[in-house]
């Protein structure tokens, strides 16, 4: 409700801000800008300004102090720089559903790591089928990533049919497939390795850890030597994405003390300020604003650094970083012929049978591994046919796909292309099938039960 001593500009402004803020932060809002954002590419791409595209995404830009120098495209600073920023949400986003979320309950944990196995090996498997002594096998952990936000976005177009455990599910098992991409791309896509500056950056991730178990909580301190041990990563041939994911590991999920002792604290200090017989003046007293700041600092410290890195990252990432990495990498200049064309080369053909028929099998063939054995149990509410329809959903793996095959297809354009037209076909008959198969099979099940 709008504060009645506001002006009427205001009051207009706060009408409109509380639903575009609910649009900005509800989960399919990422999805439809990274649809945005890949459909400006594609048309930038093909269109009469294709050059000016080109010629933008291979724009030099860096700096330089002294000799030190750091340059490179635009789209290696989006790829191998703002990306580890995307890449430390997602570190803590998996720290703490391992602390606390759907990974952090065995009977759970057990289930989603056996799917999102399924759902890796399976696909690269098919891929290498058709890849298999080609220069193009390089590719083959392109199809074993889900993009969570398009899948979560497709997930949420059903969700009236559908348990909401499920939407739980999905987040669980795209958190582990995501530990997995990230380990292939660490391990498998790094060129050339120096073992110095591989050292410096454990040692500066040894040195937050430490920081972490000392209390340290200040955000300068992680910022500073986060900013080191991606500088060290990125050096040592390692891609530096990782070092986002191994920097979140080290932010601590522990309050400063007790939220009890700190949420009193703040009670105590808004009760004085309630029983004073002036009003409160958080400008013209300087008492009066300082037990203020008391409040927000007590509520501060009861709350963890990791959340509050989640929260102030997350509209960043969801409405700028990612975007932008789709709109200077998903532009695939092609004709109906060409395109065509490459969807037939065994690249093509690798990955739309990965995604599509790899990630079904592989994910729902581990799940009905895990319930005839009794290795896992699903959440309350979510079945098999709920399942097989994520299953489908999950091979979805537009960005983390387009971001593997960046790295794989580097210096091979002609399988660069191909791949990124087959990840987007992928991925749109992946996201139609799955939605179809939840909207009818799975909810006409939940009738019939």
């Amino acid at each position: 409700m709008a504060d009645k001593s506001n002006n009427a500009l205001q009051r207009g402004l706060e009408n409109i801000h509380d639903p575009f803020s609910s649009f900005i932060r509800a989960q399919t809002t990422t999805s439809w800008f990274l649809l945005l954002a890949t459909i400006v590419a594609l048309w930038w791409a093909n269109s009469d300004y294709s050059s000016t595209y080109q010629n933008l995404t291979h724009t030099s830009v860096g700096f330089f102090l002294g000799d030190f120098k750091l340059h490179g495209s635009l789209k290696h600073i989006i790829n191998d720089g703002l990306m580890v920023i995307f890449f430390f949400l997602l570190g803590l986003e998996i720290k703490r559903e391992v602390l606390a979320g759907a990974l952090a309950q065995p009977e759970n944990r057990h289930m989603l790591i056996l799917c999102a196995i399924g759902g890796m090996v399976c696909p690269a498997a098919i891929y290498l089928l058709f890849n298999w002594s080609l220069d193009s096998q390089i590719g083959w952990g392109i199809p074993m990533a889900t993009d969570t936000a398009f899948a979560l976005g497709a997930l949420t177009i059903v969700r009236k049919h559908i348990p909401g455990s499920l939407l739980a599910f999905l987040v669980g098992l795209a958190i582990v497939d995501d530990v997995g991409a990230i380990l292939v791309i660490a391990i498998f896509y790094t060129q050339e390795l120096s073992l110095i500056h591989l050292f410096g950056a454990f040692a500066l991730l040894a040195f937050l850890a430490l920081g972490n178990y000392a209390g340290v909580r200040q955000s300068y301190f992680y910022i500073i030597f986060g900013v080191g041990t991606w500088w060290m990563m990125l050096k040592s041939g390692v891609h530096p994405t990782f070092s986002g994911v191994a920097i979140a590991l080290t932010i601590s999920a522990r309050p400063k003390a007790t939220s009890e002792r700190l949420l009193d604290g703040a009670k105590t200090t808004i009760d004085s300020m309630q029983k004073q017989s002036k009003p409160v003046d958080v400008l013209g007293s300087r008492r009066d604003h300082d037990k203020v700041l008391g409040v927000r600092d007590s509520a501060e410290s009861a709350s963890t650094p990791l959340r509050r890195w989640e929260d102030a990252l997350e509209l960043p990432v969801a409405l700028f970083i990612l975007p932008l990495f789709v709109l200077t990498n998903a532009g695939v200049p092609f004709s109906l012929s060409s395109f065509m064309e490459s969807l037939q080369h065994p690249t093509g053909l690798g990955i739309i049978a990965g995604l599509v028929l790899g990630k079904l099998i592989g994910i729902s063939g581990a799940c009905w591994l895990g319930l005839r054995y009794k290795i896992g149990c699903l959440p309350d509410g979510v079945n098999f046919q709920h399942v097989i329809g994520v299953s489908l959903i999950a091979g979805i793996g537009f960005t983390m796909s387009t971001f593997i095959a960046t790295l794989g297809f580097d210096s091979q354009p002609v399988h660069l292309q191909s791949a990124k037209s087959s990840i987007m076909v992928a991925s749109l008959v992946s996201a139609l099938l799955g939605v179809l198969y939840l909207r009818f099979v799975a909810a006409k099940t939940n009738t019939r039960g």
